[in-house]
């Protein structure tokens, strides 16, 4: 079954099915079993960590507003994270450490997070009956607090929980469910909102006619979640963490909807998941670090738990060597990397040549140098979620360093979510080792794209003349070869008439230095010459784009120029030198 399941199909299958267990689970073996696998006692020993003596983070009306009024995000969500970690904690401490002593402190926790005037980020404020990721997760985090610990804690404050998940979450789905702009299916927002209430209304709703009307909907947007979030080819254009997290809760949901209709709705066994479950392996560069395209982050690492359960369902076997920690300030991550995964990661899948060719995305890996010289390039458009105007860049990783980089995401505030995005050198293409055409970046939207063709094992051609808006650009196009140790590029642009200026540009968080036709990025393990067939280097530190994106590092831009001229062709050779 899938979105085209009927509330009267649900309703009926409801009915008929007694409710199993919904966290299947913990039937399985002991809590106190669990407590003593070497994971779940780091889990609780982390639980236990959590100061009985701090005081409750205050999630002031002032701290929301600051971000209207200058449009900074932390000084709200983070206290509220901290709350919500809290929590996890207490929980944790007290079911998994069978410790009522946490228990007040526990309740006083609930009920700070039940006062809260709205469960809604600031910076995702729109109306009164928003629901955004957060508010969905700290419902469903609350009900599975319920779950876990039952009456041990006070009946008023269960009453309290269901009461405000009831109007802040579930009346308000099932009178506007179909309005929200991420019902479309479009990005990580669907399956962390859709699997989020889904989840809830299993664990909290007892009228089957709300459940089966709720769910109908959830199942139709989690549908469009893995037609529309999702290439054909399994690709997510949002990167690595958005990958995660909005799987954590699709894949969560999954499981409980499979356990309470006794195996009739199973989403997992969608094809497409197959495909999907195989990105991170296409997108690694080495143990926890991932092509950081669009808004990610070069390093991060697969949910124990997703792993685990999608190497099961899917045969995705090499997720269980891409196993990052435990710990999280969702309950409901730390819970099911207790209990779906038995705490043995696998081995490290081996990095192999791949191309994606919906998604526009190559990975091209050589060692026959003697060490693992591995190239990420992207073409797609620019206008994918968590955008970055990037047609045609690549990240270039040998060994244990990035010699040349994307740099992911930008500090998450007002203006990098609104019309001042593409002022930002994380994301416009300024930042990226894309060139600028007659002093032209690349323009934003989905009409603005490459496309990727794969030449052969270890080479690609990458057109990306569409990425830019610039009269009289008849070609811009990019071949990547990676072989015997080295990377070769070579630009080719054609114009009608005179021609305009090209910069080509390379973009680094190492130490640099430029000799004529040389540049040299350098590290403790080596050295990476780029090497230009013709031109001369230049170097320039982004010192106050870093600081002003709160990085500890600074970007360093390296460029070659090339005069106007109707047909423009611009080679690099990349060989890397190890360190004596």
């Amino acid at each position: 079954m899938a979105h085209s399941t009927t509330v009267v199909d649900l309703e009926l299958l409801l009915a008929k099915s007694p409710r199993a267990a919904l966290l299947p689970e913990l039937q399985t073996r002991p809590v106190s079993e669990l407590a003593e696998t070497e994971h779940g006692a780091a889990i609780l020993n982390w639980a236990r960590k959590a100061p009985e003596t701090t005081t409750i983070p205050e999630t002031t009306y002032t701290r929301y507003r600051q971000f209207r009024r200058m449009g900074a995000r932390a000084p709200y969500e983070g206290p509220y994270f901290k709350k919500r970690q809290l929590l996890a904690q207490e929980v944790m401490a007290a079911w998994l450490g069978n410790d009522d002593s946490r228990i007040d402190r526990l309740n006083d926790l609930i009920w700070s997070i039940c006062e809260e005037t709205t469960w809604v980020a600031p910076a995702h404020e729109k109306n009164v009956w928003t629901i955004d990721l957060f508010s969905a997760e700290t419902a469903v985090n609350l009900a599975h607090v319920l779950e876990l610990l039952g009456d041990r804690l006070p009946e008023e404050v269960r009453d309290r929980v269901r009461a405000e998940i009831k109007s802040r979450i579930m009346d308000l789905y099932l009178e506007h469910g179909s309005e929200y702009w991420w019902a479309a299916g479009r990005n990580n927002w669907t399956g962390v909102c859709a699997g989020s209430i889904g989840q809830t209304f299993l664990l909290l709703e007892d009228d089957v006619e709300r459940q089966a009307q709720a769910l109908a909907l959830v199942l139709e947007q989690l549908e469009r979640f893995i037609e529309h979030a999702f290439e054909e080819d399994g690709g997510c254009l949002e990167g690595i963490g958005y990958w995660n997290y909005g799987l954590i809760h699709y894949v969560g949901f999954a499981e409980m909807l499979r356990a309470r209709t006794n195996g009739a709705i199973d989403l997992l066994s969608h094809e497409k998941l197959r495909a999907i479950a195989q990105y991170p392996m296409t997108v690694a560069m080495g143990p926890h670090v991932y092509a950081s395209f669009a808004d990610s982050h070069e390093h991060s690492a697969v949910r124990p738990f997703l792993a685990a359960r999608l190497a099961e369902r899917t045969g995705a076997v090499g997720l269980r060597g891409m196993i990052g920690g435990t710990t999280s300030w969702r309950l409901t991550t730390v819970l099911r990397n207790l209990t779906w995964w038995d705490g043995k990661p696998g081995a490290m899948p081996p990095l192999e040549s791949v191309f994606l060719p919906v998604s526009g995305i190559a990975r091209l890996v050589d060692e026959s140098g003697g060490v693992a010289l591995v190239l990420a390039a992207k073409a797609g458009h620019n206008g994918e979620p968590h955008n970055h105007n990037d047609v045609g860049s690549f990240i270039l990783r040998v060994g244990e360093q990035t010699y040349l980089c994307d740099p992911g995401g930008g500090l998450y505030n007002k203006d990098y979510f609104g019309p001042k995005r593409y002022e930002n050198v994380f994301a416009n293409s300024y930042g990226h080792s894309v060139p600028r055409i007659g002093g032209q970046l690349q323009a934003p939207g989905a009409e603005r794209r490459g496309t990727m063709e794969r030449l052969e094992e270890n080479s690609i051609r990458i057109t990306f003349h569409g990425a830019y808006n610039v009269p009289g650009l008849e070609e811009a196009a990019r071949v990547i070869t990676v072989h015997n140790g080295r990377a070769t590029l070579e630009d080719v642009f054609r114009f009608r008439g005179d021609g305009l200026e090209i910069e080509e540009a390379f973009i680094t968080w190492r130490n640099v230095e430029v000799d004529g036709s040389a540049a040299r990025v350098i590290t403790g393990d080596g050295v990476l010459e780029i090497r230009a067939e013709q031109g001369t280097f230049a170097a320039e530190r982004l010192e106050d784009a870093c600081e002003a994106n709160q990085k500890s590092g600074v970007l360093t831009r390296l460029t070659v120029n090339y005069p106007p001229s109707p047909k423009i062709t611009a080679r690099f050779t990349i060989t890397f030198h190890p360190a004596k």
